[in-house]
C-alpha cells in the first residue's frame, strides 16, 4: 500500500514533464524581443502569417555559427514565399556581445536579443542551437537540436512541399 503512494508523486512529475515538451506539432509560443536597432520585434505579427524560422544562437557557439550561412541561404532561396527567419541570440551580456559580433559578421537575417532567455524558456530550449521551423497555420513544423550539416535539405524539402 505504501509503494502505490510513493509512486503517485513520482507518475505525476513524470507526466507534469512530459506535458510541458515542446514538440513537431505543437503551437509556437509568442515572443516579443528587441532587435539590433533596439525596436521590438514581435512574433504575433509573423507567426501563423506565412513561414517562420525561429533559431536560438549564442555567440560562443560554434554550431550557431556553422548553421548561419545555411539560414543566409534559405532566406535568399525562400524569400518570393515570405519565408522569416528569427535569430535570437541568448548570449546573457545581451547587445553589449551580440552587437559587436554581427557588425564583424554582417547578415541579412533578423537578429533579436534575448538576454534573459524568455523566447528560449518558452521554445523549451535546453541547448543551443535549437531550430524550429514553423508553418503558414503557426505551429511547429520541424526541431532541430544541435547542429546538422544536411539541415538546409531539410528544411527546404519542407518549404518546397508547402508552396
Amino acid at each position: 500500500m505504501k509503494t502505490r503512494y510513493l509512486l503517485l508523486p513520482a507518475l505525476f512529475i513524470l507526466a507534469s514533464q512530459i506535458a510541458l515538451s515542446l514538440e513537431v506539432g505543437a503551437p509556437a509560443p509568442p515572443f516579443v524581443n528587441p532587435g539590433l536597432n533596439k525596436q521590438f520585434v514581435w512574433s504575433r505579427d509573423y507567426l501563423a502569417r506565412g513561414w517562420v524560422v525561429v533559431d536560438f544562437f549564442a555567440t560562443d557557439c560554434e554550431g550557431c555559427k556553422k548553421e548561419l550561412p545555411i539560414l543566409e541561404q534559405l532566406l535568399s532561396d525562400f524569400a518570393e514565399t515570405g519565408l522569416t527567419i528569427f535569430v535570437l541570440a541568448t548570449d546573457a551580456e545581451g547587445g553589449s556581445v551580440v552587437e559587436p559580433y554581427f557588425r564583424k559578421n554582417p547578415t541579412n537575417l533578423t537578429i533579436l536579443v534575448d538576454r534573459y532567455q524568455v523566447a528560449a524558456k518558452k521554445y523549451q530550449v535546453k541547448e543551443i542551437p535549437s531550430l524550429f521551423l514553423v508553418d503558414p497555420l503557426g505551429n511547429i513544423v520541424f526541431k532541430e537540436v544541435g547542429f546538422q550539416p544536411d539541415l538546409y535539405e531539410r528544411i527546404s524539402a519542407l518549404l518546397s512541399q508547402g508552396q
